[in-house]
């Protein structure tokens, strides 16, 4: 390997690991304002479709079109993606759990209102 490809590798070796610095921050500022709709149903609703629809134009626009062209290549990819955690995945609410999550607060709201024994 020449002395120029060790060097444009080191770079872009380099350039990861800034973007990834990078992908923290901007990660760190998203929770940042979540948690200032703290309370706030519809702005965190908000939050969310925001980064399911991110989630869905790097899938289909960028991801895609880098999926690798060969047998090899692809395998290679399948055996890093379930090494290192799976596939990334939005988890959706279901409506029955949003259902029981209501359940449990009325239980809760009736065993505050039973009367006390004094």
């Amino acid at each position: 390997m020449s002395q120029t490809e060790i060097q444009t590798q080191t770079r872009s070796q380099q350039e990861r690991v800034k973007n990834l610095s990078e992908l923290e921050v901007t990660v760190d500022r998203l929770w940042e304002i979540a948690q200032s709709h703290s309370g706030d149903t519809s702005g965190l609703l908000h939050i969310l479709r925001v980064l399911e629809s991110l989630h869905k134009r790097i899938r289909d626009d960028l991801f895609q079109l880098a999926l690798p062209n060969s047998r090899h290549e692809l395998f290679n990819l399948l055996r890093d993606i379930e090494t290192n955690g799976g596939w990334p995945h939005i988890y959706r609410m279901k409506i029955n759990e949003i259902c029981k999550y209501l359940e449990q607060l009325d239980d809760e709201d009736e065993l505050d209102q039973t009367p006390k024994d004094k």
